[in-house]
């Protein structure tokens, strides 16, 4: 048994520890992540958003669009979707955001609003 423990030993490989610190933050960060979108969606998305995975709400955070801070307010300006259905989900979801009328933490208040391009590529504003 004692040569067994002595083989053993002499196989030994040195072992490292793993920081997996930054795993552990990257972690934290996409559960707060599903959670504000979960929250998004249960707030102001339309109703048959209701039980919506990540899959269905993620086109609506990846959308371009452009952001101006303004003394009172901060103004999102979407881009619309090629597809007719988003769209409508797009509007009703700036409709429901500006009748909610959210304050930033600072104190600005939010204002969403759907660009709409045009052929020379200048942007007109459609409120919600």
């Amino acid at each position: 048994m004692f040569r067994q423990l002595e083989d053993l030993n002499a196989r030994e490989h040195r072992m490292y520890e793993l920081n997996n610190d930054k795993d552990q933050v990257m972690t934290v960060c996409k559960v707060a992540m599903a959670n504000l979108a979960m929250w998004t969606g249960d707030h102001f998305f339309p109703d048959d958003y209701a039980h919506a995975t990540w899959k269905r709400l993620a086109p609506f955070f990846d959308l371009p669009g452009r952001v101006a801070w303004e003394r009172a307010t901060v103004r999102v300006e979407l881009r619309l979707f090629n597809d007719q259905q988003l769209t409508r989900d797009l509007h009703t979801l700036c409709a429901r955001v500006n009748a909610q009328a959210p304050h930033l933490p600072d104190g600005r208040q939010l204002v969403v609003s759907v660009g709409v391009s045009t052929a020379r590529n200048s942007v007109l504003h459609s409120r919600c």
